[in-house]
């Protein structure tokens, strides 16, 4: 593997202004991954945050950085038509002087207001046809697709005689095996969801490599597999931890109600049994309030980085050893200025001490 890209990565119900400081302390702060957005969705306000569309979020971090590449993780293709996709990527890709990563995948509590059945339109060759359409679009070549669930014509325009990008990178949100075998066979790398464990990590490369070797495609060691992880950086761990309780009681819940993938909870290595108090809590419908439920043990386990330097240090080291070579914090803090102090802390204690995973070894012939 090569060496290690952390990234920053914040959802898109953050006000402008913050998120444009984050992306300026992110490049300040020497992050190779780069500054991230994920699509909020209006599901937020039940936790009172308000989602800002997520290109417009892009571009504020865009102009507020130089040179660290800005990402997409992610946006449904369900949200919007590939060909629409493709023109706002196209869009940031140029404002960005060609430093955008385009990312997609389910989001399915953003979904659920929108009149799909993903019963009928499943999410594999969704993510496919729209893969397809966009690298189309993107070639500027004269094309007609018809798919199962897409259809769109385009005639020819050369974008590069523009100086306009005639492909970019297109990750792909992958929680389940069916989309990790997917970003295997056709994406430039995969993201995986919160909660994302050591274990899982190695389940969802295991997965990835699988589809890759159906279709007969060599994936490089640094293939990019990325993760969202809830973090919070300080000196005082306690504080850390507590910025990151609640959040991670939201994706534990996440996981039971909508994600439904026992593989991730089972990837902490705590018994089912530890889950039954969320699971009470989401037929009682008090789900929104379970952070009294998270214990430090579980947020561990599920390697949430938060605490100390010396700490986020070791959790972030586990999962780079697992396979995560490109970590995403997604950084929780109270106030703005916790969110910046993770930011710079981690910068200066935990990157530079961050060692890349060990080579594969090469298996006997």
């Amino acid at each position: 593997m090569s060496d290690v890209n952390v990234g920053i990565i914040f959802k898109s119900y953050e006000p402008l202004s913050a998120i444009k400081a984050y992306a300026a302390q992110t490049e300040a702060s020497g992050y190779g991954g780069g500054f991230w957005i994920a699509e909020a969705y209006h599901w937020f306000r039940s936790y009172g945050l308000e989602a800002r569309g997520c290109f417009t979020a892009l571009a504020a971090a865009t102009m507020a950085t130089n040179e660290i590449p800005i990402g997409l993780g992610i946006t449904s293709p369900y949200m919007r038509h590939p060909t629409i996709q493709a023109s706002e990527a196209a869009g940031i890709h140029e404002l960005s002087n060609g430093r955008f990563i385009m990312g997609i995948g389910v989001g399915k509590v953003g979904i659920e207001y929108l009149e799909y059945d993903v019963d009928v339109m499943k999410p594999v060759p969704v993510h496919q046809e729209s893969i397809d359409i966009m690298r189309k679009v993107w070639s500027g070549e004269k094309y007609e697709f018809k798919g199962k669930f897409f259809e769109s014509s385009m005639p020819a325009y050369d974008r590069a005689a523009d100086g306009l990008c005639t492909d970019m990178p297109l990750y792909v949100g992958a929680t389940g095996p069916f989309m990790q075998r997917l970003a295997g066979r056709s994406s430039d790398g995969m993201l995986l969801a919160g909660l994302t464990s050591p274990a899982f990590v190695e389940y969802a490369i295991d997965n990835m490599r699988k589809g890759a070797d159906k279709v007969g495609r060599d994936l490089p060691h640094d293939f990019p597999v990325g993760g969202v992880i809830l973090a919070a950086c300080s000196k005082d761990g306690a504080k850390a931890k507590e910025a990151t309780r609640s959040y991670t009681g939201t994706y534990i819940v996440n996981k039971l109600r909508n994600i439904k993938n026992d593989v991730i909870l089972a990837g902490s290595g705590l018994p089912d049994s530890t889950w039954d108090p969320f699971r009470k809590a989401i037929e009682e419908g008090t789900a929104d309030n379970v952070t009294h439920l998270v214990t430090d043990e579980m947020q561990r386990r599920f390697t949430v980085i938060s605490g100390t330097p010396e700490e986020c240090l070791e959790i972030t080291q586990e999962l780079v050893d697992s396979g995560l070579n490109t970590p995403l914090l997604e950084v929780v803090g109270a106030t703005e200025e916790d969110n910046l102090e993770t930011i710079r802390l981690f910068g200066e204690e935990v990157l530079p001490k961050l060692r890349p995973a060990p080579a594969p070894v090469a298996e006997a012939s």
